[in-house]
C-alpha cells in the first residue's frame, strides 16, 4: 500500500515552522513584561463610636421613639360667681361679725366696716334685732351665720344679709333683751357694737316634794277556831 500523501506534507510544515518558533523564544524583546504590583488596599476610615442611646441607621425600623407623656391639660380658670365678685371700688365693706362675752357677764356683737362712715338704723321684731348699714356691702364668705347659742347670752345667731345696696346685721334672740348699740369711728372706718345685759338663767323646775313615808299596815294574828286542840298561831 502507498503511504498517504498528507503525511509528508504535515512533516514538511512542521520542519519549516520549528526554526521560527525557536527564534521567537530566544529574542530578548519578546520577554513578557513583569506584572504590575497590585495597589495596596486603602485603609478604612476609623468609625466614630455611636452616641449612647442614639439609634443606628440600620436599626431605624426596629427602634421605637421613646415614650413621652402628654402634657396635662390645663383646666380653664373658674369664672367668679356674681355673689363672689367684690363690691364696687370705694364702697364700704363689712367684715365677718364677731361676738364677745364681757367681764360684767354681758355679751357684745360687733362688726367692723372699712371704707368710710356709715349710717346705721335699728329695727326690732319678736325674737330679732336688725341693724341696717346704708350703702355697705360684704363678700359672700362674710355672710355665713355666726352661731352663739352655746354661750351664756340671749343671742343665738348673727348673720349679715344683703338688702340691695344696703347690708343688714340680723341678730336672733332666745328671749327679749334690752340691747343698746353705738357706732365708733376709727382710722380704718367704723365699728358697730351691740351690747346685751347678762342673760337671766332659765328657772329650773323643782322636783316634786316627797310626802311622808307610808307606814306598813299592821298584821293581825289569826286565832284558831274554838274547840280546836290548841294549835299554833299563823302570821
Amino acid at each position: 500500500m502507498r503511504p498517504p500523501r498528507q503525511i509528508p506534507l504535515v512533516l514538511s510544515l512542521a520542519l519549516a515552522l520549528t526554526p521560527s518558533l525557536a527564534l521567537a523564544q530566544s529574542s530578548p524583546g519578546a520577554a513578557p513584561a513583569p506584572a504590575e504590583a497590585a495597589p495596596a488596599p486603602a485603609k478604612a476610615a476609623p468609625r466614630a463610636p455611636a452616641a449612647t442611646g442614639a439609634p443606628r441607621a440600620g436599626d431605624a425600623g426596629q427602634l421605637q421613639a421613646p415614650s413621652q407623656r402628654p402634657a396635662p391639660a390645663r383646666k380653664p380658670a373658674r369664672k367668679p360667681k356674681q355673689e363672689d365678685a367684690p363690691p364696687d371700688t370705694g364702697r364700704p365693706l363689712a367684715t365677718f361679725p364677731g361676738f364677745r362675752v364681757l367681764p360684767t357677764g354681758g355679751s357684745r356683737v360687733f362688726v367692723q366696716i372699712h371704707g368710710g362712715k356709715v349710717d346705721v338704723s335699728e329695727s326690732k321684731a319678736e325674737g330679732r334685732l336688725v341693724y341696717r348699714m346704708k350703702g355697705t356691702g360684704a363678700i359672700q364668705t362674710n355672710r355665713f351665720p355666726l352661731v352663739t347659742a352655746f354661750f351664756p347670752t340671749p343671742v343665738t345667731r348673727v348673720q349679715l344679709v344683703a338688702q340691695g345696696d344696703d347690708l343688714d346685721m340680723v341678730i336672733d334672740l332666745r328671749a327679749p333683751s334690752a340691747a343698746t348699740y353705738r357706732v365708733i369711728e376709727t382710722e380704718q372706718g367704723s365699728v358697730l357694737q351691740v351690747d346685751f345685759p347678762p342673760a337671766v338663767p332659765e328657772p329650773r323646775a323643782a322636783p316634786p316634794a316627797a310626802g311622808p313615808p307610808e307606814r306598813a299596815a299592821p298584821r293581825s294574828l289569826s286565832q284558831p277556831p274554838e274547840g280546836d286542840g290548841g294549835g299554833a298561831a299563823e302570821l
